[in-house]
Parts: structure tokens; sequence; C-alpha cells
């Protein structure tokens, strides 16, 4: 029998050559114990182009004598080679021809573990099962779910004899892909579909996954036509007409300038529609790295839009803005009753205490108030009672006491479009409430419920606003204090910005989390989660992308709440023991001693 290997189909250099064609000898020890012959490495990218797709590695077709069992598991490699660039074109020699097109490997991933290889066994003489330990799922819109400890999945093929051996005649219904996890990481990657705000001139990213390929701007482009996704409706909206396709189905770069060319139904929208797709496509296809400049035409004609170049590089050119990711230098200490400006990132010995802005008073803040949080122009800070059951407001020297509105609040936070949000419970429910920051009278300020259905039967244990005033991340139980879940919200406004509800089908994140205390937004599309994967773990900071993996942080003992400075290296940890920890190095040190640290519209 000749066994299925994968061969190299991008050398770089020697170095990494010679590396490529060492593991394809291991891994063609590992399945047969013998080295392949006749693998050759092939002609891939030049030295210096824009690396648009991974080191491949292609596998052989179906062996000669080949059983069953051994043809189901060439298969299986062959979908993990290099076939995204020619549609499976191996992987499909392993079918009967007769149903070696209904094989659709772009319907969905499953992602088993580098440790736990695939079990393929005969089940009848004519059928085949294989089954794996789960590690994540790749839905077919790109949508990336990790899976618990534990997870398993199986699936099964008829098999028929042919005059060339045994082939698939009848795949099951909905297989798509089985990569390893090690696989998943070298073919794939996450990117953002662009939306734009309703709020605002800015964009409003979801992240998917999808395959390295050379036609990487085709396949994002065709995800850039689909309506906004349902944890985002009626926070961001598409330019993009509804039926708007493809008008040739691929999207060419000529001289970094990618081409898209869009149906009719493109015509039909608005100056200002137009303009939204515009920056949409921009965000979305300057990811590759092949591509500066984009340009959208109906038919091969341009998309005519006043006061713009046929072919756009940035997002100012068409009136929007880029996400800026904030940075804070000063942060608020709080140490008993006392606040104090401190730096935001460097320890007490280091700390210079920057100048407060004019007019700036912080305020006493008597015992039993707690989870204070500070608003993006540093003018206000808000408080919860010891009891979980009162809210206050601090202006300087002036404190505003709300009239009791609900229980079991949250740690409070800022948007900086003067909305300061809290979560808790009121009639036995859980609601979500934000209140007007810019009224002059603190006093005329009063709690708005916002609505969130699918809230019902659960718990708030805490809320924090993205910087992009966008969207709402959450951590909330059941009544009983389990199934503790992440979930990500459009914020749904009225015509004068006013919020009125998140949006009605909320994503969640971080599915294998077994815990969740507290949480901030790092940047745009990642959290700091407090709490931990494994019930036997301590609980601690891990990083959860939005629409990704979940990454512990270095282990950190007592981690109470958390809060961001600005990006990855700004992530702040407050214990249980009043210690302020930053990042330094692969660890943590400690920057303050204190009770709360606030940041800025955290």
């Amino acid at each position: 029998m000749r066994c299925a290997v994968m061969r190299c189909t991008r050398p770089v250099t020697a170095g990494l050559a010679m590396a490529v064609v060492a593991m394809a000898a291991v891994a063609g020890l590992t399945a047969c114990g013998g080295l392949p012959t006749g693998s050759a490495v092939q002609q891939g990218s030049r030295v210096g182009e824009p690396a648009l797709q991974p080191v491949r590695l292609q596998p052989d077709g179906p062996a000669a004598g080949a059983t069953p069992e051994q043809t189901v598991l060439g298969f299986l490699r062959a979908g993990a080679g290099a076939g995204f660039d020619d549609d499976h074109a191996i992987a499909r020699s392993f079918f009967t021809r007769s149903v070696k097109d209904e094989w659709l490997p772009d319907s969905g991933v499953e992602v088993y573990g580098d440790d736990s290889a695939p079990k393929v066994e005969l089940v009848t003489p004519r059928t085949v099962r294989v089954s794996a330990s789960i590690v994540a799922k790749v839905d077919s819109v790109g949508r990336y779910r990790e899976m618990p400890a534990g997870t398993s999945a199986q699936v099964t093929f008829g098999m028929e004899k042919l005059g060339v051996g045994w082939r698939i005649s009848k795949p099951q219904k909905g297989f798509g892909l089985w990569l390893s996890a090690s696989d998943l990481a070298r073919s794939y990657r996450p990117f953002t579909i662009a939306y734009v705000s309703k709020a605002a001139q800015t964009m409003v990213g979801d992240r998917r996954w999808f395959p390295l390929t050379p036609g990487l701007a085709t396949t994002l482009a065709r995800a850039q036509l689909a309506p906004v996704p349902g944890y985002l409706a009626g926070a961001a909206q598409t330019g993009v007409p509804a039926g708007t396709t493809l008008a040739v189905d691929s999207v060419p770069i000529q001289s970094g300038r990618a081409i898209v060319d869009l149906s009719a139904s493109a015509l039909s929208a608005s100056p200002d529609r137009r303009r939204a797709m515009w920056a949409q496509f921009v965000t979305t296809l300057l990811q590759v790295a092949s591509v500066s400049e984009v340009s959208l035409e109906v038919k091969g004609a341009r998309l005519d839009l006043p006061d713009t170049s046929d072919r756009v590089s940035g997002l100012t050119t068409l009136g929007y803005q880029p996400a800026a990711s904030p940075s804070f230098r000063t942060a608020v200490l709080r140490t008993g009753s006392e606040l104090s400006r401190i730096s935001s990132d460097r320890p007490p010995e280091q700390d210079q205490p920057p100048k407060p802005p004019a007019g700036s008073v912080l305020p006493k803040i008597p015992t039993g108030w707690v989870w204070l949080a500070l608003s993006s122009n540093g003018q206000e800070i808000a408080g919860v009672g010891g009891d979980r059951g009162d809210l206050a407001r601090w202006q300087g020297n002036r404190r505003f006491q709300l009239a009791r509105f609900g229980s079991k609040l949250t740690k409070p936070s800022y948007d900086s479009l003067n909305g300061l949000w809290v979560g808790g419970q009121a009639g036995g429910e859980a609601r979500v409430w934000v209140i007007d920051t810019s009224l002059s009278a603190m006093e005329n300020a009063k709690p708005r419920q916002v609505l969130v259905p699918w809230l019902a039967n659960r718990s708030v244990l805490a809320l924090k606003v993205a910087a992009d005033n966008q969207r709402v991340a959450l951590i909330s139980s059941d009544r009983a204090g389990g199934d503790e879940q992440v979930e990500v919200a459009g914020i749904v406004r009225s015509a004068k910005g006013v919020p009125v509800s998140l949006a009605a089908e909320p994503l969640r994140v971080g599915w294998t989390l077994t815990a969740a205390r507290d949480l901030a937004w790092v940047d745009d599309s990642t959290l700091v989660v407090v709490g931990r994967v494994s019930p036997n773990d301590a609980i601690g900071p891990q990083l959860v992308e939005v629409g990704g993996k979940v990454t512990a942080m270095p282990p950190l003992a007592g981690a109470r709440s958390v809060t961001n400075t600005g990006g990855l290296r700004g992530v702040v940890v407050m214990t249980d023991r009043g210690k302020v920890l930053a990042r330094a190095g692969d660890g943590w040190q400690v920057l303050q001693t204190g009770t709360d640290f606030l940041i800025p519209g955290e």
C-alpha cells in the first residue's frame, strides 16, 4: 500500500523547506511506518511576495489496495492538505464519481486535538465510522466556537468497491472538514467583516474564521454581502442592498487594487448607503496582505460615489473614522475613603502623579460604597452601596444618591455618550438600566430600563460597554447562580441616540468557561474575564476572543476584578487582598495597593 502523505507546496527558504520535509517525513512514519517515495517539492510564491497563504501540505490521492478504513483516513488527511486552493480536488478523488460534487467542505469544520487522532473503524463491510474528541468547531459562516472538555463527534461513510479500489459512495449529510488543531492554526485565520455604526461614522466588526487561500479576497467579499449578524442587529447596519451578489464570482487583485464587481442591485443604494458600502469593503479587504486599495464596480462600471476616487485606500476618504484603541496614562486609586490620581502603568516608587484637570476635585467615598467607576471625561464617579441596592454619583464634592430602583446591582459602566450603565434585578427579573449623565442636575437623571428579553430567568453579574459605544459584554448566571455565561450584544438606540434595547440575539463567547466573575474590553475583539475553564482551576484572568479562543493569562491568586488601561499589556487585575497588579514580562507586578483602581470609561 502507498501511504497518503503530505507534500510542501510553498518553499520559502532552504531551512524552511528542510523543516517542512522533515515534518512530512515524521507524519509519514507515524501513519505508515515508512518513508514515502515520489514526493516532490513544488514551486510556490517567490520570496518577497505578500504571504497570502500558509505553507501547504499536499496529500496523495487514493492508494491502490487500500482498505475502506484506510480510504476514509486518506480522505480526511486530504481535506486537511492543500485542497483549499483547488476546491479539494484530491480529497474529492476519494468519492465515487456520482457523489464527489455533493460533498461541501465549507459546510463546517470539526477540530480535534493534536493529541487525539480520529478513530476509524469498519462497522459493516460497506460502512466506516470515524469518531474523535472535538476541541472546537467552525460553522459554515466562519463562526468559531471552542467546545468543553469531553465533547466528541462521529461521522459515518458508505463505501463502494470499484475496479480501482474502495471509494466513498455515501458521505454523511452536512459533513465538511475534520482538522487537527494544528491544521486549523496553519490553514485558517480570524478576519473582521465590517458593518457601520448607526450612531456614529465608525465601523463595527464581526470576527469570523476563514481559510487562507489565494482567493481570500473573494471569500471575504462574499461574507461582506451577508446581512448584519443577529447580535449586532439594530446597532450596526450595512450599506449593501439586500440581494446583492458578486457579478463575477471572483475578486481580482491588480497591482494591489481589489476590484469588487457587484450585481445591479448595488445601484439601488442611496449615496449615504454607497459610502457605507465602500467603507465596509475597504475595511474588510485591506486585511488581505496584497490589497492596498479597493474599487467597487457594477457589472464592470464604476459604482459612482460623489467626490470619491474610483480606488480607495482608507476610511477617512469616505468620511468614516478607523477604530481607535483607547490608552490611559492616568488612573484614580481608592485607599479607604481617599481617592488619588496616579500613573496607570507605573508602581509607586516610579509614580509621578499627573497634574489634575482644571477644576477637577476628587471626592471622599464613604465606607460602604463599592465597585466604583469613572466617567470617560474623568469628571464623575459612580458606586454601588454595600448591600448592592443603592447607586450614587459624585461630581466633585457633590453627591447624589438615586432612589432605589433595583437590587443585586452590578459594578457601573460608563460609555462616552453620556450613558451610565448598570445591571441588576427588579420585580424578580434581570434588568439593565442606563442613566443620562449629560443633565446638569443629577437629581433629574432617572434610571431608564434597556430591554433585554433574553435575560429572562437569569441574573446579571457584570457588564461593560465597549469603547465603540455600540456593544455591551455581560456575564449572567441562572437564578441559582450556576451556568455562568459571557455574551456580547449590540446596543439599539433611538433616532436621538438613546439606548432602548440590546440586540435580540446575543453572541455567546468563551464557551469553555465554567465560571466568570468580572470582565473588561482589551480591544474591539477581545475581552479579559476573571474566571476559569476547568472547575479544578483557581479563578484568574482569561483572554476571550469575540468569535475565537479562550487563553489563560499568567496565573494570579485571589483575582477579584479587572480593568484595562489600553491593549493586551494594559490588563490590570485587583485581588481580594487589595493588590493592584499589572503585566510585567511573563507575569505580574504590584502596581498599587488599594480597593479600587479606576480608568476613565471603565
